[in-house]
């Protein structure tokens, strides 16, 4: 079973953020390929086809992969300890 590591959280946190494959690639030092590479693990894990669509020749979340998004963008936050102090 493939899984996701932290790379592909933070690629699924630009995407919600609206980044382009290419600018997803050049903030994380990847080629372009490698991305779209990326793209197709979602498709495989999520078991989901429709996990991104097609819009203007640019690949953007779809509603599933939105909600997919918006978790790794959570569980980025836990991993590096960007959730909000309780106490404060």
């Amino acid at each position: 079973m493939r899984q996701l590591d932290v790379d592909d959280l933070i690629v699924l946190t630009l995407l919600a953020e609206g980044k382009t494959a290419t600018q997803v690639s050049d903030h994380l030092g990847l080629t372009p390929p490698a991305v779209s590479h990326r793209f197709t693990k979602y498709t495989d894990i999520f078991d989901k086809e429709e996990f991104f669509l097609k819009v203007k020749g640019r690949r953007i979340p779809s509603e599933y992969g939105m909600r997919m998004c918006r978790i790794a963008q959570e569980a980025l936050k836990v991993l590096t300890c960007e959730e909000e102090d309780p106490e404060n």
